[in-house]
């Protein structure tokens, strides 16, 4: 038995749908794992940097020279205030 041309047709485009839908939830699996990696790479790198900020006055002003040419939203540089600010002298 052969199958009708309409029939096949039919057949064809149900499973093109198919393939079209799995493709977009792959594709979104594949976008949020790669923000997911972004996100946690930052974080990684964000407190090895802040760790060395404790020890090291040289990286420290150049942190603080790169946070004040890049960091421009008010919200943004009122988050990183006391890294852009002086430090404030020991009491002696």
């Amino acid at each position: 038995m052969t199958e009708r041309p309409a029939d096949r047709l039919s057949r064809l485009q149900h499973r093109k749908e198919q393939l079209e839908r799995q493709i977009s939830a792959a594709e979104k699996q594949a976008k949020a794992a790669a923000r997911k990696w972004d996100t946690r790479r930052k974080v990684i790198l964000g407190g090895a940097v802040l760790a060395a900020l404790e020890t090291d006055p040289a990286l420290r002003q150049q942190v603080r020279a790169l946070l004040a040419e890049r960091v421009t939203r008010p919200h943004d540089r009122a988050t990183v205030a006391d890294l852009l600010a002086d430090p404030i002298p020991p009491v002696s």
